[in-house]
């Protein structure tokens, strides 16, 4: 099994945004909205911010309440000095979470969550502006630093033949399909070549070139067959992936803030990596500073 620690790699992309911003005629600058008072997630924000400073953007954090928010939206989608907006979510943990997620501009979403932004990812458009093949489309955080993990690791082969796809062959579960994280990343995975299968707490889907299809397979022999095993599951009452469900050579990634694995798998599986939480941090960066040159540098 080997040792892999995510925040290596992360502080990789860190400082090759710091040598790119160096570059620029201004420091891009993201506002950060968190409307909580949890100590954590307070700890969190701050945490984040550090890490756009050490890579050279500013980082404006506010806290707000919850009710404040959609309007400090708006006043920052028509702020010209604000190149992009982070948002700590959820907020309500109800669909008013995707109103607001969809009420920043696209031009300034940092998270790529926003329907620009997904409606680009299922068609498999690759840039952020129709005929503009210089500037690329944006992907969100957590489904690009898993695939960017992979890669690092040797799992997701970038540089292939033409034609051919990096994961063709392969075979992902994936335990969570929210529309934020689970679904993205089936689709992404699936755009590549694998077979993916989705599972939430409504059953299981399959994924094939982004399309979704019914399937009756079952955790069991999904997990037996998989060569890519990635978890999100925002709970206590997951039962946990065991050594004894999944091959030896299997790679396992878990992104949630909960153990989805039992601890034994780290003896079991090829590669195995509990947390994710610096990559996704430095793929927030990697957003943030392609906002910028996509849609802000021309203005400066």
């Amino acid at each position: 099994m080997k040792a892999n620690d995510p925040k290596t790699l992360a502080n990789q992309f860190i400082d090759a945004c710091r040598e790119e911003v160096a570059g620029l005629p201004e420091r891009p600058k993201v506002l950060g909205l968190i409307a909580s008072e949890d100590a954590p997630s307070l700890a969190y924000a701050r945490a984040t911010q550090q890490r756009f400073f050490d890579a050279g953007l500013d980082y404006d954090l506010q806290q707000v309440s919850r009710l404040e928010l959609e309007q400090a939206i708006l006043v920052a989608n028509d702020d010209p000095s604000i190149h992009g907006i982070f948002i700590y979510f959820p907020i309500f943990g109800n669909q008013q979470d995707d109103y607001l997620r969809n009420l920043v501009s696209y031009s300034k979403d940092v998270e790529a969550g926003s329907q620009y932004w997904t409606r680009k990812l299922y068609a498999n458009d690759r840039f952020a502006v129709a005929g503009d093949l210089t500037k690329k489309a944006l992907l969100p955080c957590t489904p690009l630093a898993i695939i960017k993990l992979l890669s690092h690791l040797g799992v997701y082969q970038e540089s292939i033949a033409a034609g051919e796809r990096p994961l063709t062959g392969k075979t992902v579960t994936i335990f969570n399909r929210s529309e934020v994280i689970g679904r993205p990343l089936a689709v992404m995975m699936s755009n590549e070549g694998a077979r993916v299968y989705s599972f939430d707490e409504f059953g299981p889907l399959q994924f094939d070139l982004a399309k979704p299809s019914e399937t009756h397979i079952t955790r069991g022999q999904a997990l037996a067959e998989s060569n890519i095993i990635i978890t999100g599951v925002p709970s206590s009452k997951f039962p946990c992936v065991t050594p004894g469900e999944i091959s030896a050579d299997s790679v396992c990634v878990n992104f949630s803030s909960y153990d989805n694995f039992d601890p034994s798998v780290a003896h079991h599986a090829s590669i195995y990596l509990p947390r994710i939480g610096p990559m996704t941090v430095a793929m927030c960066l990697r957003n943030a500073l392609r906002l910028y040159q996509n849609f802000h540098a021309d203005s400066s």
